[in-house]
């Protein structure tokens, strides 16, 4: 008879839990998706919130860059530098940072409406939806990993709260979209769909060309078709649209490189500036003013070392399954992006896919609480409010060090992840001979 209790108990509990979750995941649903409504009420209804720097700047301002360089694109006036804003179709001028193949595969649909700021409220309409519908492909990648329901109830609360949504938003920027596009591109891998997966990559670089580094990853699993495809819309057309303006424009090439590279005289930008959240900006707090021949050293010494630790995992890495795969993307994005001179505060959106595809894929209780407690500091408010009332060097470097640390840890967490597969694939590879 107590044998029969036990079995009953234990039937009972496994129930409960069940409902437990199900109810867990309802309830964090509901209350990600009022908080995000709430954001949603600040995007909408603008005004000057204090708790990030951007939130106050120019509406639709990175929108209005890749507007004009679409219309300068098909009237054949070369879209990058000051020459660009000779026929101004948009409230101000911004400069365009992107490859020709932006305004040429995402820009042009929006020159239809031939109202910048209608095309700006449309830009806004795609974000949302495609930021809600993105939870289907969190769901599948969950299922794939076999999250269960409170893991994935979390990730959804993450996708929901992230507070740097609302800069990226409002400024009209397009490190969201490149970031939803590169998840698809993910789940598609997942999926075993070579010839979608590299289409959505292509997408995600032509919104922004944070995935670049992504190029060795279908280099090194052989799929032609994205090769191709990058061949033809990022090395072909820039080269042919540089050349072509180079003919009647001796700086065409030279002004491509500084604006695409950020080259030239940026210190206004990259030094002490409070909406640079970027690796080089917290180097730039700490030795700077007082240690500016080893701060140029460490700026040099810095992305070299980044890169150089980048190729040596390509080269050893055996891309043998998904998981592996997987974990070289997330690494490849977040190369790019950990070496970057200048990360506004809209760029934290592109670390939202990592971070949610890392805590779907983390094993144990350690890692997750690691992502989660990294995953809130990156995801809420900046100290902005709080750097707005003394202005001191020394809340300026705490401002920029809240959003910079845990970007480096998380990076670092990725490296020591890919370290382990290595030396793991070494040593199968040992045993076998």
């Amino acid at each position: 008879m107590s044998r029969q209790l036990k079995i009953f108990s234990k039937k009972m509990q496994r129930k409960l839990f069940k409902i437990f979750r199900i109810v867990f995941l309802a309830l964090v649903i509901a209350f990600a998706f009022l908080i995000f409504v709430y954001y949603l009420n600040y995007l909408f209804r603008p005004f000057c919130l204090k708790l990030g720097y951007t939130l106050c700047a120019a509406e639709g301002e990175d929108f209005y860059a890749l507007y004009q360089a679409a219309y300068n694109f098909f009237h054949n006036i070369f879209i990058y530098g000051e020459s660009a804003s000779s026929h101004l179709v948009t409230p101000y001028f911004m400069p365009f940072r992107y490859f020709p193949a932006s305004p040429f595969l995402i820009g042009w649909p929006f020159l239809l409406t031939n109202k910048p700021y209608l095309a700006y409220q449309i830009y806004l309409f795609f974000s949302l939806i495609l930021h809600c519908l993105s939870v289907y492909s969190l769901y599948l990648i969950a299922k794939k990993f076999n999250a269960n329901k409170i893991i994935f109830g979390l990730v959804i609360l993450i996708w929901f709260l992230y507070f740097p949504l609302l800069s990226e938003w409002r400024m009209g920027q397009f490190d969201h979209l490149s970031g939803m596009f590169f998840l698809l591109t993910v789940v598609l891998i997942l999926y075993n769909k070579k010839i979608l997966s590299s289409i959505s990559w292509i997408i995600s670089l032509a919104f922004k060309p944070i995935p670049i580094l992504c190029f060795l990853y279908f280099f090194k699993t052989k799929n032609k078709f994205a090769l191709t495809l990058f061949s033809i819309f990022f090395v072909g057309l820039t080269g042919i649209y540089l050349l072509y303006h180079q003919l009647y424009n001796p700086q065409a090439i030279s002004t491509f490189l500084k604006t695409i590279f950020a080259l030239g005289e940026r210190t206004g930008w990259q030094i002490h500036f409070i909406d640079n959240f970027g690796i080089p900006s917290l180097l730039g707090e700490i030795f700077f003013d007082h240690y500016k021949l080893i701060y140029k050293i460490i700026s040099v010494v810095y992305p070299l070392s980044v890169l150089s630790f980048y190729f040596f995992v390509t080269l050893k890495l055996e891309l043998k399954d998904h998981l592996v795969g997987i974990s070289y993307l997330l690494f490849s994005l977040a190369t790019v992006v950990i070496i970057h001179k200048e990360l506004w505060e809209g760029w934290l959106n592109i670390w939202l896919p990592i971070l949610c595809i890392l805590f779907l894929m983390a094993k144990t209780k350690k890692e997750r609480v690691f992502l989660l407690f990294n995953i809130l500091i990156l995801g809420t408010p900046s100290l902005f409010y709080f750097y707005e009332i003394s202005k001191t060097p020394f809340w300026r470097f705490l401002l920029i060090a809240e959003k910079a640390i845990p970007q480096l840890l998380i990076y670092l967490f990725l490296c020591l992840k890919l370290r382990g597969i290595i030396l793991k694939q070494k040593f199968v590879k040992t045993i076998n001979s």
